[in-house]
């Protein structure tokens, strides 16, 4: 971003560089550096939708089908995967978008909002995957609490709502956790993308 505000502050005072820098080169820059910030968020969304699947190939597939039958969760799992799937394939294909939209020529006033498009594509996207996880979790939470199998297995005076209590501070936690690695990955494009519509607004008031 230093290169950027450098390319501008000669743009602005011609006469002192020998070096000449129109708008459109500072534009095109910015460009550049934004399409592949947005190629890097694609690329990273692919992983984690990649990854997790790996993962459960080499997983123990029968023993989480046995759990889900065991519990009644079957279907709502089922149902979540569906929803899931065709949510994540569809902000990727968005990402892919994005990406297009700001690899194409276009006006200062477009790129603005390409940019601010994306910023909050990945937004909702963060949001989302964090819903997802709570939803699911309080839906596991509630399938096996209320299961005859594990009433039976309390001792005599187990508060339900301590266990309750409990259940929800580890899912907040985790969910915090997640958040923070959302922070630091995402979040270190986003602040990418801010710099670079400032750097574009700034042009456009020159």
């Amino acid at each position: 971003m230093e290169n950027l505000d450098s390319l501008k502050d000669i743009w602005k005072n011609q006469s002192e560089s020998k070096i000449q820098f129109t708008q459109d080169d500072i534009h095109q820059m910015v460009q550049k550096k934004s399409s592949s910030i947005v190629k890097w968020i694609l690329i990273i969304s692919l992983l984690e939708f990649i990854l997790p699947n790996l993962i459960f190939v080499f997983t123990d597939v029968d023993a989480t089908k046995q759990f889900y039958e065991q519990f009644g969760l079957s279907n709502s799992m089922m149902i979540y995967s569906v929803i899931h799937l065709v949510i994540i394939i569809g902000f990727i294909f968005v990402f892919y978008k994005n990406y297009k939209n700001i690899s194409a020529e276009s006006t200062v006033k477009i790129l603005l909002s390409n940019i601010l498009k994306t910023r909050r594509t990945v937004k909702y996207y963060i949001y989302y995957n964090l819903t997802i996880m709570g939803i699911i979790g309080v839906t596991i939470f509630y399938a096996v609490y209320n299961s005859e199998e594990f009433q039976n297995s309390l001792a005599a005076g187990t508060s339900m709502v301590k266990i309750w209590i409990v259940s929800i501070i580890l899912l907040s936690l985790a969910l915090l956790l997640f958040w923070g690695f959302y922070r630091i990955i995402y979040g270190f494009f986003l602040k990418k993308l801010k710099r670079n519509y400032s750097s574009l607004s700034n042009k456009e008031a020159l």
